[in-house]
């Protein structure tokens, strides 16, 4: 097996108790982490053809949670467990959908001798599982169905290791020893009553806060996994590591992401940045960025106790969003009163509802039991966090997330076409959608958040004394294999320029295909964490490059790593047409359609090329065209060669990657596009 892999993945069946291993060499042509992982996907819950892939609670759906070859390795970002699978958050379909978290988690299962967990199945009664290096348990977890997410792992800490504290002596754990406490991934009791709003959680906070794999948790009684390892993982050139972490480190000192400071700050396991803003717990995980949740308050420290308060229930921050920051958008909708949120969730949209009149107390929709007259204090964000867990009145609802709270409310069209809904495609809550163009386009074509901040500070405001066009120049050197189109980066949309090289030409086509590949690869399969790369304008991909050879001993090239995500790509595709994706399901909801549509830009704006010149703009106009969103999908989609009619992949695509086996699926199923 390379370097950088245990050569071995964890299998356990909850229905029927089995546990077994996956030789990864089986999956190595897929890089790691999530490429694994959606393959993994298809051989166990798409090819035997035995459901319809239509309810995310179904026990056959799969859900691979994977580490790539750089976890445990010391590899500065490279820790991160990815977790992929039919979504239950997502809407009007469950989507395949993927997220990810970062902590000690990933790190400590490759220290365990493991590449990933792949669960299947679903137990009869609440259970755990109990990793201990090769030895593997599933647990009776009646006495923890219930608890919130830190008592579940303090009591499971009890269980298997005696302490609930790092501590400095060593301790006999199986047949070994070590001074660190398990790591274990768990869920609330939002989780456990299957909201689709839950998060799976580890530590003091990290969570996979997209897509609602918590739920999916819930669904097949499975609290939590535990996980202690007291193994090594070996690499091609130990020295190398180190000394691309050295230098990755001066690169970070210098560039835009720096280090945060001050008292409490902490990091993921290994990182270069102190970047959490909550004190350590549990030996070092802290809580992530609940940003939005709640800003004020009149009790003292309210912020961070609603935001522990949260990730104790195990609710996705991100879905729950209450928007924090706002723009002036001329020409907006009045539901916005000017006002147009950068991020909005499911607190954003009850806050609509009750300023129009429409939610409250004995209202057409009944609040009951949330206190509406507390709205911006404690009291209130955790009488809604009891309401969901306990889905009781409104919140029994609205733990089925704001589309199908809409739906059942006979709201769906309506508040989709005022802009209540501000959701951008399937019912996922935005993320710098607008101007970031590239970034919504991700959204139609995936499902939830894209979260790549990669081409954001490269494209906005030059440095160094050099125009925006020589900067735009010099990046468009790096984006093998769409190298010198320094219209990738164009983000016009209006008129004739739109159409020729901006918004909805071929050469934005080649930008979102390539963050696709690129995050496919080096963000979720090598499990390298999007903060810790370095910009694109800077190092980029010499670091990257570095890890990789240093660890693995490979010699690809970067285009070969392009070509590898390119393939993830592509089978993520084949399952999400396999579930019913089309072009035809692939669009926006209205208000992409309308002034109002974009947010904030930050970084400087984005580059627009008008009239023969360049110039950076923060874009707040800017709304997209429907025809120039359908032309751009012909565009993406002769890029990835993927069918015009439906935007299904052809078998000489799928051919080309190897997957001569997933190609006769989809013809078998009626979904191979045409040549």
């Amino acid at each position: 097996m390379p370097n950088g892999f245990t050569g071995k993945i964890l299998r356990v069946n909850l229905t029927t108790k089995e546990i077994r291993t996956i030789d990864t060499a089986r999956y190595e042509e897929f890089g790691g982490g999530y490429g694994m992982g959606t393959a993994i996907f298809w051989d166990l819950a798409v090819a035997p053809g035995e459901w319809d892939m239509k309810d995310a609670f179904d026990p056959r759906n799969v859900l691979p949670l994977m580490v790539g070859p750089f976890a445990g390795t010391g590899v500065a970002g490279g820790g991160r467990t990815s977790v992929c699978g039919l979504s239950p958050e997502t809407f009007p379909t469950c989507e395949f959908w993927r997220g990810n978290l970062g902590g000690r988690f990933g790190n400590t299962l490759k220290l365990a001798g493991w590449d990933g967990v792949v669960v299947e199945g679903m137990a009869d009664k609440p259970v755990w599982i109990n990793i201990i290096n090769d030895q593997v348990k599933i647990e009776d977890a009646k006495e923890l169905w219930g608890l919130d997410t830190y008592e579940t792992q303090d009591r499971i800490a009890k269980m298997v290791s005696g302490r609930t504290r790092f501590g400095e002596e060593w301790q006999e754990i199986g047949n070994a020893y070590t001074t660190a406490r398990p790591q274990i991934l768990c869920i609330g009791p939002i989780g456990e009553t299957k909201s689709r709003l839950a998060a799976l959680i580890t530590g003091s906070g990290v969570s996979a806060r997209i897509g609602g794999h918590a739920a999916v948790f819930g669904a097949k009684n499975l609290k939590a996994i535990s996980v202690t390892g007291t193994g090594g993982v070996q690499v091609s050139d130990p020295k190398g590591v180190i000394d691309v972490r050295l230098r990755h480190m001066q690169a970070n000192q210098t560039g835009a992401i720096g280090f945060a400071s001050g008292a409490g700050a902490a990091s993921c396991m290994p990182c270069l940045r102190g970047d959490r803003r909550r004190s350590n717990y549990h030996g070092g995980e802290t809580m992530c960025a609940c940003q939005g949740w709640l800003y004020g308050g009149s009790t003292p420290g309210a912020s961070d106790l609603a935001a522990e308060a949260l990730i104790k229930y195990g609710l996705s921050s991100w879905s729950a969003h209450f928007h924090a920051m706002s723009t002036d958008i001329p020409g907006a909708p009045e539901i916005y009163h000017g006002k147009v949120p950068v991020d909005s969730g499911l607190g954003w949209y009850l806050q609509t509802l009750h300023e129009q009149g429409l939610l409250g107390p004995g209202k057409e929709i009944d609040s009951a039991p949330l206190p509406m007259d507390q709205w911006g204090e404690l009291s209130f964000r955790l009488a809604l966090l009891d309401a969901i867990a306990r889905r009781i009145g409104i919140g029994d609802v609205l733990a089925e997330g704001c589309c199908r709270a809409a739906e059942k409310w006979g709201r769906l069209e309506k508040d989709k076409e005022s802009g209540a809904l501000r959701l951008p495609a399937w019912g996922a809550t935005s993320h710098w959608t607008m101007p970031w163009v590239d970034w919504a386009y991700g959204y139609i074509l995936a499902a939830g958040d894209q979260t790549w901040h990669g081409f954001m500070a490269p494209v906005g405001a030059p440095r160094g004394g050099i125009t925006l066009e020589e900067s735009l120049g010099r990046l468009s050197k790096k984006t093998i294999p769409y190298t010198d189109d320094i219209f990738m980066f164009n983000y016009a949309w209006k008129g004739e320029e739109a159409w020729k090289t901006g918004i909805y030409s071929p050469h934005k086509a080649k930008q979102v295909a390539w963050s696709r590949h690129f995050t496919g690869f080096w963000n979720e399969s090598m499990a390298f964490c999007e903060m810790l790369l370095p910009e694109l304008g800077g190092e980029f991909p010499d670091i990257e490059m570095a890890y990789y050879k240093a660890v693995t001993g490979r010699n690809d090239s970067f285009a070969d790593t392009m070509r590898i995500g390119q393939k993830i790509w592509t089978l993520e595709r084949a399952i999400r047409v396999m579930h019913g994706r089309s072009r035809q399901t692939e669009d926006f909801f209205p208000y992409m359609y309308k002034t109002g549509a974009s947010g904030v830009a930050i970084y400087g704006g984005v580059p627009i090329y008008e009239n023969g010149k360049w110039r950076s703009d923060n874009a707040p106009d800017m709304y997209l065209d429907r025809k120039g969103v359908d032309d751009f999908k012909s565009h993406f989609y002769a890029l990835e060669g993927w069918d015009k009619e439906h935007g299904w992949p052809t078998r000489k695509t799928l051919e080309d990657f190897g997957l001569k086996k997933v190609a006769d699926t989809l013809a078998a199923k009626g979904r191979l596009g045409a040549s």
